[in-house]
């Protein structure tokens, strides 16, 4: 993935005390293809420069392409209704002149290692893979290296905390106002370059994940570096070697202190000639994040006297007084680990909320409480099925296809389920292309099968086109069932178990022999009457005494359907209602008669007089009134 680099130089001026004077630098990995915000806002932006006040909140959009190897920049027109607005200018150095133009238009196209310039910002496109240029205290040798472990810097006292409390005193406001890594990074390191006065310099650095053991590759996320220092005039480059040693090899915190003389890779006398010329002595503390990201928190200065022409006394006030540059590096890491984690956990419960009803979400704010609700137990629930048929056809159908066709199954998917947790139910698992939801648990509700009732005419509504074809039917049922965490080791989920789950099933499959969106048992029946004894929304019809597979005793099944598109009108409702009494008291003539007469299109009758033509119009012997509803000729 390519990444843009933005390096922010920001001048002293008496006039703006808000920001730091100071060398500002990160990267942002650019996802392919997908537009991101440019801008100041930290909370909106996708790539956010806080610090220059002449970038607006939001100035660009840039859309890196990587069949093209280009990144387009295309700057947002100035308001002309905000007060004093920064100059809104991208500019891009001409090659011709030889100077920085405007980009015409305000949009540019840039190649990898190229740069734009926006305010004080310079940003260039790089490879992620690119490392940091090399360091010129990599030239030269370490003569004093120090290397402490978290426990044995906590046993060195603080020989002035007031310093660093004052410091860090404003760290949980810091804290609390960052939204993303970045920003965190951006925040700590203000908090470090406050902490330790003379440091020059202080960065994020990470090796990268896919770097071999014998490349020192390193990659410098965010830094931040005080004006009118080396590093801020030659550019700051972290020492390889040290990030390296502390981060793989030795996995603490480590103190370099360089002296001028040469590793014998040559090249010392130029790349140290600052050094020989002021007579200071380079050091740097690398303190790596102990969560295995390959992180580290990286500080560097310099100290009065070249190093090898101090005496030993000098050398070990130097290292002394560094290592409580160690120690207050250490208690920052600490922080920024514990605060990464917190932040993952909440983006964690986030993505888990969304699983579940947010009647629900109060539950995952008490673990204790939680870890007692999913313990299985018997409840009264109320549970509704929902099939789409023909999934496994429509699949291999559409195979050539199959992003767009899993689209138009997940999209039906997504409506049932938002039609069951919308009204407070919970989904219990998608099965292949169906849907369970169900009522009742982790506590009996109020109106569960009113709720659940109007979820499934919710569901037959949405997916009309579904129903009306008979590739989708829904069913509820009413019972006890075993619900809470069921399943085999990780792999346990929130679920039913219980002949009621599976009755619900059975009457599911059997919308498609009656020809109807959605059957329910007596029971739900009942309560939908009782929910709505008008009938202003909701209505059932009875479709006779019903034997479903797994069970010995046959049930009534009714169809609920909803008084806005009814199944039978008004004036007919008690002629139906005869005739499926006439059909179950085994009168067959005058049940064929009436249904023949009054509804001979009607799906649900067509069904009643199959199962007379099977048996020839002949009432079978020892008839109970109880049939296995038959599916129409030539459906599956």
């Amino acid at each position: 993935m390519a990444e843009i680099e933005a390096i922010t130089d920001v001048q002293a001026d008496p006039r703006k005390s808000a920001v730091m004077a100071r060398q500002y630098g990160r990267r942002f990995p650019l996802p392919p293809n997908k537009p991101l915000n440019l801008g100041r806002d930290e909370g909106k932006m996708d790539i956010a420069i806080p610090e220059d006040d002449q970038i607006s909140r939001f100035q660009a959009i840039l859309t890196w392409e990587p069949a093209k190897e280009k990144l387009t920049v295309q700057t947002r027109p100035t308001n002309p209704g905000y007060p004093n607005p920064p100059a809104n200018q991208t500019l891009i150095f001409d090659e011709k002149s030889k100077r920085l133009i405007e980009a015409p238009q305000g949009r540019c196209v840039v190649g990898r290692g190229e740069s734009f310039w926006i305010g004080q910002t310079r940003f260039t496109l790089h490879s992620d893979d690119e490392s940091a240029p090399e360091s010129p205290v990599d030239a030269t040798i370490a003569p004093r290296q120090e290397e402490k472990t978290r426990a044995q810097l906590e046993e060195i006292p603080f020989a002035n905390p007031a310093a660093a409390l004052r410091a860090m005193e404003n760290l949980p406001n810091t804290i609390r106002a960052v939204g993303n890594e970045q920003a965190l990074f951006r925040q700590m390191l203000r908090v470090v370059m406050d902490a330790m006065p003379r440091a020059d310099a202080a960065a994020i650095v990470r090796i990268p994940p896919d770097c071999p053991p014998n490349e020192k590759r390193l990659s410098v996320p965010e830094f931040s570096v005080r004006p009118n220092t080396s590093h801020a005039q030659s550019g700051f480059n972290p020492s390889k070697r040290l990030a390296h040693r502390a981060i793989l090899e030795r996995r603490r915190s480590c103190l370099h202190c360089w002296s001028p003389d040469s590793t014998g890779s040559g090249g010392a006398e130029l790349t140290m000639a600052d050094t020989h010329v002021h007579g200071v002595t380079p050091w740097a503390v690398c303190t790596p994040f102990q969560d295995g990201s390959r992180y580290a928190l990286y500080v560097a200065g310099q100290t009065g006297g070249q190093w090898n022409m101090l005496d030993k006394a000098a050398q070990d006030k130097i290292v002394s007084d560094l290592t409580q540059y160690q120690k207050i590096g250490e208690l920052l890491v600490g922080v920024i680990e514990t605060t990464l984690r917190v932040s993952r956990l909440t983006e964690q419960n986030k993505v888990i909320r969304r699983a579940w009803p947010q009647s629900l979400w109060k539950y995952l704010d008490d673990p204790a409480e939680l870890e007692r609700m999913l313990v299985p137990e018997e409840k009264t629930i109320t549970t509704l099925f929902c099939d789409l048929r023909n999934y496994s056809l429509f699949a291999s159908q559409n195979a050539s296809q199959l992003i767009q066709s899993q689209r138009e199954i997940g999209n039906a998917l997504n409506t049932m389920a938002s039609a069951i947790t919308d009204r407070d139910g919970v989904v219990g698992g998608f099965r292949g292309d169906a849907v369970l939801g169900f009522w009742g648990w982790p506590k009996l509700q109020h109106r569960q099968v009113e709720l659940a009732a109007r979820a499934a005419l919710a569901i037959a509504g949405r997916l009309n086109d579904y129903t009306r074809t008979g590739r989708c039917g829904v069913a509820i049922t009413h019972g006890t069932a075993v619900a809470g965490r069921l399943g085999a080791h990780d792999l346990a989920v929130v679920d039913l178990y219980g002949p009621v789950v599976n009755l619900t099933f059975r009457l599911e499959g059997m919308t498609k022999a009656f020809g109807v969106p959605i059957i329910v048992s007596e029971e739900i029946a009942q309560q939908v009457r009782e929910a709505d004894p008008t009938g202003r929304e909701m209505r059932t019809r009875p479709l006779g005494k019903v034997r479903a597979k797994g069970f010995p005793e046959p049930l009534q099944a009714f169809e609920l359907y909803s008084a806005v598109l009814p199944s039978v009108p008004d004036w007919l409702q008690e002629q139906w209602a005869d005739a499926v009494e006439l059909f179950t008291d085994g009168k067959w003539d005058a049940a064929a008669g009436l249904l023949a007469d009054q509804f001979p299109d009607d799906p649900a009758g067509k069904c009643l007089i199959r199962v007379m033509d099977a048996n020839k119009r002949r009432v079978p012997d020892k008839w109970d009134g109880s049939f296995a509803p038959p599916a129409p000729a030539g459906s599956e």
